[in-house]
């Protein structure tokens, strides 16, 4: 006998009938892949390096490096979200830090330790560690950055 009190088959249990899915299963199978999803989200962020996790919107400063890293007269160019920095060792205790990317064609900026210049290598625009520009086609400065360290790790934040 079935649920309706006859000997006759059941619509959901006949050869060839199809079975039509109810609200009860809709709402399970959304649940189950609710929870994959979910699962597989929390596994990507954690998986993901947290360097591109990092944000100017979120973070006040971003660690760049161990002090020791960087020697006298070099530098590093970092990313911090869509911003590219160019952080400068200029002496023994001083730090500076510029926007890395030249106003006029996007190209990475790079360091000249021996005339103490950040130099555009594609459209030859020489600024000062100021941002200021020295020569070249354009009037527009770079953007710069405080530098501070703390616990021997060296910090950018934004002006």
């Amino acid at each position: 006998m079935n649920e309706r009190g006859s000997d006759a088959p059941d619509a959901r249990t006949a050869p060839g009938v199809r079975w039509a899915r109810g609200l009860n299963e809709r709402l399970l199978g959304g649940i189950v892949l609710l929870t994959l999803v979910l699962i597989v989200l929390g596994a990507w962020f954690y998986l993901t390096p947290e360097d591109y996790l990092q944000t100017p919107e979120l973070q006040p400063a971003l660690r760049v490096t161990r002090v020791g890293e960087i020697p006298v007269g070099g530098s590093r160019v970092v990313t911090w979200g869509p911003r590219t920095i160019l952080v400068v060792r200029h002496t023994e205790k001083e730090y500076a830090a510029v926007g890395g990317l030249s106003p006029i064609d996007g190209c990475i900026l790079r360091w000249d330790a021996p005339s103490l210049r950040v130099v555009s290598p594609c459209s030859f625009v020489v600024y000062d560690l100021d941002g200021s520009v020295v020569r070249g086609n354009t009037m527009v400065p770079l953007q710069r950055y405080s530098v501070f360290v703390r616990h021997g790790d060296l910090y950018v934040t934004g002006t």
